[in-house]
């Protein structure tokens, strides 16, 4: 029986149109997907059963918001039992912030969701937005049950969706997984890895439709040479801040030498602020008793954010604060 894949159009590149202010989202790649769905035998076999939902207004990624987020979660919510798998057509600016918000939005992971754009429109010479379209849905169609999961598909990688970053404006392959293995690849065939069927567990009891905090709730502050504890003090003071994303360097080390900085650290998190620390490497692990730089953070209550990428991360937090949950569930 044909599998049954629902696309879901937010905008993006894959869609957009040139106008006289530049690239901007244009609904016409609905045109080109209802080709796509009329030309069945572009698919191997079996070709899946394809519907689209084209979002209004559509929006450069750049405009996503923790917001449209809850909407994309909800819209699948809604279709979950109506369709096999999901694809989502999006941006490649925020595409890792949406990818990793969706494995902890979506409270049901039993069915593949999977998310690609291009780094060029449809029409244009050379682009890659119909081949990873159509990686995508096949992706989505025949992603094994036991690894079933929020993925990202684009050139030739599939790669799990709170574990990727993307890595270059110009490449095609322009999304990577530097701390997780990849799922599979795509060349002439499409491929799994065996040794990572694995996936989220369902979470039935949790209301998708959660409480989202005011604006300026999550900050990101990147560490380097010469950052003070006024700086640090300057951006927790803004009003509403509940959770800060510290990315430090290497294994989660920060300036301990500086005790002005930790005070300011340890304040922040006395004030109810969850600091969660990241690796500025694109390969880094959060690993604070490595150097003693790294225990200090640890000392005034930092929380290690271990393997989790920025995109993650600033999710993450995202969802602990709309579901009230405290800093123990990080």
């Amino acid at each position: 029986m044909p599998k049954r894949i629902l696309i879901i159009y937010t905008g993006g590149t894959i869609g957009m149109k040139q106008t006289v202010n530049g690239l901007a989202p244009a609904a016409d790649l609905m045109a080109e997907i209802t080709q796509l769905i009329e030309l069945g035998p572009a698919f191997h076999e079996n070709p899946p059963q394809l519907q689209t939902l084209s979002y209004e207004p559509l929006i450069d990624s750049s405009d996503m918001t923790p917001e449209i987020w809850l909407k994309i979660a909800a819209d699948i919510e809604m279709r979950y039992d109506d369709y096999d798998g999901f694809v989502v057509l999006h941006g490649t600016d925020t595409l890792a912030y949406t990818s990793s918000a969706l494995c902890y939005f979506l409270r049901r992971h039993g069915k593949p969701v999977v998310l690609t754009g291009a780094q060029l429109p449809f029409g244009f010479p050379r682009s890659d937005a119909r081949s990873n379209l159509i990686s995508a849905i096949e992706v989505a169609a025949t992603m094994p049950v036991s690894m079933a999961q929020v993925c990202v598909v684009f050139g030739s990688r599939i790669m799990r969706g709170n574990r990727v970053t993307k890595i270059s404006a110009n490449a095609y392959d322009a999304f990577d997984s530097p701390r997780f293995p990849l799922l599979g690849s795509i060349g002439i065939d499409i491929q799994f890895f065996s040794s990572l069927h694995t996936r989220a567990p369902e979470h039935p009891d949790l209301d998708v439709r959660l409480q989202l905090p005011e604006d300026n709730a999550v900050a990101l502050l990147r560490l380097h040479p010469g950052i003070s504890a006024s700086m640090f003090r300057a951006v927790c003071a803004s009003p509403g801040l509940r959770a800060l994303v510290l990315e430090a360097y290497g294994s989660g080390n920060g300036p301990t030498r500086d005790p002005q900085f930790l005070d300011a650290v340890r304040q922040a998190v006395a004030s109810g602020v969850m600091v969660v620390v990241v690796s500025q490497p694109l390969d880094g692990v959060v690993t604070f008793e490595r150097y003693a730089s790294g225990s200090g953070l640890a000392g005034v209550g930092a929380i290690s954010g271990r393997d989790l990428t920025t995109e993650a991360a600033i999710s993450k937090l995202y969802f602990l604060l709309a579901s009230g949950a405290s800093a123990s569930s990080f």
